[in-house]
């Protein structure tokens, strides 16, 4: 009877060292992967539309009491001096709206504001930037500017090198586009699982939680439930489940090439109890919504 062998094949993709065909083709990649995950989330949501929408509607709310947004916060005021004020027309809540992100909010409820999101590198430098102002220029812009306002007065704690950190710049009030910026920061931390504990910086956090997650299904799987599929070569696998506030997985949902596979991974998932500090965000415990690719690639041994 053949066998099973089952790695796992870690991909590290560097744009810069690549030729310009191998980088288009590259690209062509990424995209068809792209058309298959919203492909996969029409096929299998994880939240229902409501469910998506109060979520919306809950995070909002915590985050502004967090952050405090307003006209005269000192983050306000420099982008008042130094971005200018023109600018702000070319701020496009209808194509940030049309992102799939915001697909299943309602325009009800939808809040009309723009955050800023980065970490803290080894250097104790802003990186990794999020922003979608709907014009791609604008946000280089407000990236460029905000790499030069000093991060000393945001008061980070600790806490920030190993969380993800929002902090909300443009708001839309009576049908005009305005600076309110956050007066202070919110740090997102993912949860921490054993064999995590001495990750010092965000990225690092993430890494770890999935490859820890990843190593324990790949010592749990049914080589005979994955044998009885016939199914060789690569095989992807998306991990989707949460974390609650105790530190307790709930709610796997994970989507694979068949339902006994997504089954099997489920439970697997489902049967971790490694998680040693839930998610926080500043400082206090949170539900986490988790999200990951892993490929599986399966092969005869003779």
């Amino acid at each position: 009877m053949k066998s099973i062998f089952l790695f796992l094949t870690i991909l590290l993709f560097s744009f810069t060292s690549y030729a310009q065909n191998q980088r288009d083709s590259l690209n062509k990649v990424v995209h068809e992967r792209i058309k298959d995950i919203n492909q996969d989330e029409i096929d299998n949501p994880y939240y229902t539309k409501q469910e998506i929408e109060d979520e919306y509607v809950a995070e909002n709310n915590i985050f502004q009491s967090l952050s405090k947004p307003n006209e005269n916060s000192d983050l306000s005021n420099y982008f008042k001096i130094y971005l200018e004020k023109g600018l702000l027309r070319k701020i496009d809540f209808s194509e940030i709206k049309s992102s799939p992100y915001y697909s299943h909010i309602s325009n009800k409820v939808y809040n009309h504001t723009i955050r800023l999101t980065f970490e803290i590198n080894k250097k104790n430098k802003a990186t990794n930037f999020r922003l979608n102002t709907g014009n791609k220029e604008l946000d280089k812009e407000v990236i460029r500017l905000f790499k030069k306002y000093p991060l000393e007065k945001l008061s980070l704690g600790e806490n920030a090198k190993t969380g993800k950190i929002s902090l909300q710049l443009f708001a839309r009030e009576n049908k005009t586009t305005i600076i309110k910026a956050s007066e202070f920061a919110v740090v997102d931390q993912l949860p921490i699982l054993k064999g995590c504990e001495n990750t010092q910086y965000n990225w690092e956090l993430n890494k770890c939680l999935y490859d820890q997650l990843f190593k324990y299904i790949l010592a749990n799987i049914s080589l005979k439930t994955i044998s009885e599929q016939d199914l060789k070569g690569e095989i992807h696998i998306r991990p989707r489940f949460s974390i609650d506030a105790t530190g307790k997985i709930f709610k796997a949902n994970s989507i694979a090439p068949n339902k006994i596979i997504k089954d099997e991974i489920d439970r697997i998932i489902l049967s971790y109890d490694q998680v040693l500090i839930p998610g926080k965000r500043n400082n206090i415990p949170k539900i986490t919504y988790c999200d990951t690719y892993r490929l599986f690639v399966i092969q005869d041994i003779k």
